[in-house]
């Protein structure tokens, strides 16, 4: 159905005939990992509960929260009168379309794309969800206002990116933000007639920018006295605007921003920075669009206890109680061999882990270095068994000491690494997939500290030096996640490079899409 056509416009049995969005295969679960079970569509009841006017205040309440968060609804409040008019054709009309609305509305709260993995064989994080057959449930039930006000995800991390929305559509509204524009770098102390745009750019993003310190006075050089008339002045040498000086106050702030943007907090306005700052207002609200998106194919209630890997910002943390608690950088695939996001859980640790080493990495990498540097697999602790290139643990091994097996359909998991320096760097893309740990150890202590293990005992296991598989018996959920925009309690938003350029893939798909709800 076109989004142009309104509803005022099409006779309810038309509208009984729209194909709605169905819910994923049970295929596409066990492809996943997913923690929910599918869901198979069932027919329209033969006779269900017509809505009444709180139902469709609760339909329409439901579609403005929907608007608020970006997705592309109509306003029903007029649809929702209807349903007291006094006509009967004008209320099974209306009652027709609020509860094809409903379906749409749930279906966009639960993600706008049905199945991410037909789209990108590595999006595979959205759980099945059959809208649907939820609606026909809670109408059946006399339960649709409950329901309705339960559409709207309740996770922190989307309920904070969402109120960040309001204010940058806010912004958006009032036409942006200035261009600090292009120009040599600026340290601290230094002017520069950008300097004053810079002040208004970030006070329109909301950072509290401080008034701007006058200028130290200028002590001119030292030199042999020259006569003057009687009486006359000696003139000061001009000193720069205060606003156009990066003084240290301001410099404070520029950093908070550029720590917030993923670049080093230098305090300088350099090329890095400025291109940040200029990033155009509706491109931060576009951004944010796209990770409610992606916040919205987690499950309705994420686990209290779980693992969730960032990949954009290439970090890892661990939420016990839903309180964040350890967090670690961590080294994620490169552009060119994508981390996958997905759902899955963690089933043992394995300490001085052996490398089967992946026959593409085999043949692409390894044999070459063989045969470049004979005995190269000796130096490193490589043999050959059955046809199968291995690694045998070792301070060499490229998976170190500690590896945490998941359920994956995609053959990656969380492991050491013996490059350690590699975590210093900002950008960690850098693996053919996997994800490599700066802090394995206290991470494995945590896990299997439910077992009542200690970090002593887990550096026992890795001196002991033999390979030794420890089952969990609490299996943690691992969400793995591409947020390339997040906001934290207080609304502040916070960006990642988008190293994998998913971010206009999944523009392109959405904008594919047909709204949420006919206009």
């Amino acid at each position: 159905m076109s989004a142009s056509i309104r509803w005022s416009a099409l006779p309810a049995a038309s509208l009984l005939c729209v194909t709605l969005i169905c819910a994923a295969p049970a295929a596409e679960a066990a492809e996943q990992g997913a923690v929910q079970p599918a869901v198979q569509a069932s027919p329209q009841p033969a006779a269900a509960p017509p809505l009444t006017p709180v139902d469709g205040a609760a339909i329409a309440a439901a579609a403005r929260a929907a608007a608020q968060d970006g997705l592309p609804v109509a306003d029903l409040d007029p649809l929702a009168a209807a349903l007291a008019a006094p006509d009967a054709t004008a209320r099974a009309g209306a009652e027709a379309m609020l509860a094809l609305a409903a379906v749409r509305i749930a279906e966009a709260q639960h993600g706008r794309l049905a199945n991410p993995r037909a789209l990108d064989s590595d999006w595979a994080l959205r759980a099945p969800y059959d809208a649907a057959k939820a609606f026909e449930t809670a109408r059946a039930a006399g339960a649709v206002p409950a329901w309705a006000a339960a559409l709207r995800p309740v996770q922190p991390g989307y309920v904070s990116l969402a109120a960040a929305r309001v204010r940058y559509a806010d912004i958006v509204a009032k036409g942006g933000w200035p261009l600090v524009g292009a120009g040599p770098k600026v340290a601290v102390g230094a002017a520069d007639p950008r300097i004053a745009i810079l002040r208004a750019r970030l006070a329109a993003e909301g950072y509290a920018v401080p008034e701007a310190s006058a200028p130290e006075p200028r002590t001119p050089e030292a030199k042999a006295p020259e006569a003057k008339a009687p009486g006359a002045k000696t003139p000061d040498a001009k000193a720069p605007d205060a606003k156009a000086i990066l003084d240290a106050p301001l410099s404070k702030v520029l950093a908070d921003f550029q720590a917030r943007h993923a670049l080093p907090a230098s305090g300088v306005l350099d090329a890095a920075s400025q291109a940040e700052l200029d990033v155009p207002a509706a491109a931060r609200l576009a951004a944010i669009d796209l990770n409610l998106e992606r916040e919205r194919w987690l499950p309705a209630a994420l686990p209290a206890d779980r693992i969730e890997v960032d990949i954009a910002a290439q970090s890892l943390t661990v939420f016990q109680d839903g309180r964040p608690g350890l967090s670690m950088r961590a080294i994620v695939g490169s552009p060119t061999h994508h981390t996958p996001s997905f759902v899955t859980r963690t089933t043992a640790v394995v300490f001085n882990p052996p490398w089967v080493v992946p026959s593409s990495i085999a043949s692409a990498e390894l044999y070459p270095k063989e045969r470049r540097s004979p005995g190269y697999f000796a130096r490193n602790g490589f043999h050959i068994a059955n046809g199968q290139l291995i690694q045998a643990p070792g301070p060499k091994a490229a998976l170190g000491y500690v590896k945490f097996d998941l359920i994956s359909p995609f053959g990656v998991y969380l492991h050491d690494t013996p490059s350690r320096s590699l975590f210093k760097r900002d950008r960690r893309a850098l693996s053919h997939g996997c994800m490599r740990l700066e802090m394995p150890r206290e991470l494995a202590a945590l896990l299997l500290g439910k077992q009542g293990w200690t970090r002593a005992d887990v550096d026992a296991a890795i001196a002991a030096g033999a390979t030794r598989r420890v089952g969990l018996t609490v299996q943690t959920p691992v969400f793995v996640i591409y947020r390339t925009a997040v906001a934290d309690a207080a609304g502040v938003l916070n960006t990642r490079p988008d190293v994998y350029r998913w971010d206009a893939k999944l523009a392109a798909a959405l904008q594919g899409q047909p709204a949420a709800v006919v206009h």
